[in-house]
């Protein structure tokens, strides 16, 4: 009867149920994600609330408030576009960061596992804003053209970029694990140096699409901004969480082509 019992315990179902149930070492930056994304949806619902686009305007404008912009406040300088380039960057990366953030977390003592992927999560996201800091410094270099121009190449070049063995490299690299020191300051610098790495692949892969979204946040309204950060957390997720990426990858660049070209085709209509 005992024996009986252990197997029943122990078969494939009960298993499964329990790792669904098991507490995910990952659970507090998924809800900090969850958390990005109620906030953008707040602050375009706030911006239409007000007769505003909700935007960000990134392009073209360099930091400052155009007419018809974003609310008042939001938007009116270069440390708040920054600001929302980070909450951009939680929402799109941090989701497609959960693989290595659990593979952090479960191979670090229980007693330092938080702080461990708090330092991984904290250099991972560097690489991001640091990004957004430079592309809010190179804006007024294409601001002089018009929007859908500047978004259709943009778009076209993360198209391109999908196929390059360039990408294909970082996003192997991106898919690479990392041996983590179990305590003191090298467990520390390893997570630091993990999460640099990752990173520096992570961006490799994905600084043309981000570039996409940077353009698209200036070019499109509100909801139109949260419609291409939706497709772009898309191709990233997918891209990080697939087995074999290549075929996303190929399926993501026809995607990008054919928004390049409805993109051009529209400016060319008006």
């Amino acid at each position: 009867m005992a024996q009986e019992s252990a197997e029943r315990v122990r078969s494939p179902r009960t298993m499964r149920l329990r790792r669904v149930l098991r507490p995910r070492v990952s659970l507090g930056f998924e809800l900090a994600a969850v958390a990005a994304w109620i906030a953008l949806v707040s602050l375009v619902v706030a911006g239409r609330t007000h007769g505003t686009d909700g935007a960000t305007h990134m392009h073209g404008t360099g930091g400052a408030v155009e007419p018809g912009g974003p609310p008042a406040g939001f938007g009116a300088s270069g440390s708040m576009d920054l600001a929302m380039w980070t909450l951009m960057s939680f929402a799109m990366m941090l989701p497609a960061a959960v693989p290595v953030l659990e593979h952090v977390g479960t191979n670090s003592l229980r007693r330092r596992r938080q702080r461990a992927m708090a330092t991984f999560a904290a250099v991972f996201l560097a690489v991001w804003i640091g990004y957004g800091a430079l592309l809010l410094r190179l804006a007024p270099l294409w601001s002089p053209l018009p929007d859908e121009v500047v978004l259709a190449s943009a778009l076209a070049l993360a198209a391109v970029w999908q196929l390059t063995v360039h990408k294909r490299r970082a996003l192997r690299d991106c898919h690479r694990s990392s041996p983590l020191p179990l305590s003191g300051w090298p467990a520390v610098a390893g997570a630091g140096r993990f999460g640099l790495r990752h990173g520096g692949a992570c961006f490799r892969s994905c600084w043309a699409l981000m570039l996409v979204m940077a353009v698209a946040s200036g070019a499109s309204g509100g909801i139109g901004m949260l419609g291409w950060m939706v497709l772009l957390t898309g191709i990233v997720t997918t891209e990080k969480f697939a087995r074999k990426p290549r075929r996303p990858t190929h399926v993501a660049a026809a995607v990008l082509a054919a928004a390049a070209l409805m993109v051009a085709l529209t400016f060319e209509i008006t």
